[in-house]
């Protein structure tokens, strides 16, 4: 298997759009659409294709916030017909060593639902913690988590 990231271009962006979470889970996540819109008009949001080999598995977005230069990985998702198969965990590491890569930074911050206690465990076993603060920009409040690589480095 070939796990990879790809920029999300005129070729594929109707591919990621498409992709889609359980019923039970779309109030966890923005639709890949008003991310995609999002990483269009806001341009320090990065949009990537998750890929097995040619195949399009899930879609994450990631990017360093103007404001308060924090980097984020503010999206990521496997679609529904993906799902139960190791996939969250393998693109997670992937994910983080390419955003670690990319911004050169210590710390990743991500925020969660409160409601997405398996989103929580799968993060907590990369090494994010809830750090106790609120994010508030969204339609709902999230809990933000934070990795600290310098304390829990990328295996």
């Amino acid at each position: 298997m070939s796990l990879h990231a790809c920029e999300v271009t005129n070729e594929n962006w109707q591919d990621v759009a498409y992709l889609s979470v359980h019923d039970n889970q779309k109030n966890f996540i923005e639709s890949n659409s008003f991310s995609l819109a999002q990483s269009t008009f806001e341009p320090e949001w990065k949009s990537v294709g998750l890929y097995d080999g040619e195949e399009l598995i899930g879609y994450a977005m990631h990017g360093r916030d103007k404001t308060t230069r924090k980097v984020w990985l503010d999206r990521f998702m496997i679609d529904r017909h993906f799902q139960g198969r190791g996939y969250a965990s393998r693109f997670l590491k992937l994910l983080l060593v390419r955003i670690e890569r990319i911004y050169q930074c210590n710390m990743i911050y991500l925020s969660i639902y409160p409601d997405n206690k398996k989103a929580q465990y799968l993060y907590e076993k990369f090494g994010f913690k809830l750090n106790g603060e609120i994010d508030n920009l969204g339609e709902f409040p999230c809990l933000i988590m934070e990795l600290d690589l310098k304390r829990s480095p990328i295996q």
